[in-house]
C-alpha cells in the first residue's frame, strides 16, 4: 500500500485548510471588533491562520504562474 498522497487527495486536503483558515479569519475579525478583546488571543489567531494556510500551500503548492509578455 502506497502512503503517497494522490493530486486529488492533496487537492482535498488543500481545501480543508483554507476553509478552516477562513473560518478562523471571520471569527478573528469578530472578535477584534470586541471592545474587550485580548492582543494575545489575537495573536494565537493570526498565528493559527497563517500555519493552516502555510500546511495547505505545502500539500498543494500553487502552480508557477507563467510570465505573460
Amino acid at each position: 500500500m502506497s502512503s503517497d498522497l494522490t493530486q486529488s487527495e492533496r487537492t482535498q486536503i488543500a481545501e480543508i485548510l483554507d476553509r478552516r483558515a477562513n473560518e478562523i479569519a471571520r471569527f478573528s475579525h469578530s472578535y477584534q471588533s470586541d471592545e474587550s478583546h485580548f492582543g494575545s488571543v489575537e495573536f494565537a489567531l493570526s498565528r493559527e491562520i497563517q500555519r493552516l494556510r502555510r500546511l495547505a500551500d505545502r500539500v498543494n503548492p500553487p502552480k508557477p504562474e507563467e510570465d505573460e509578455e
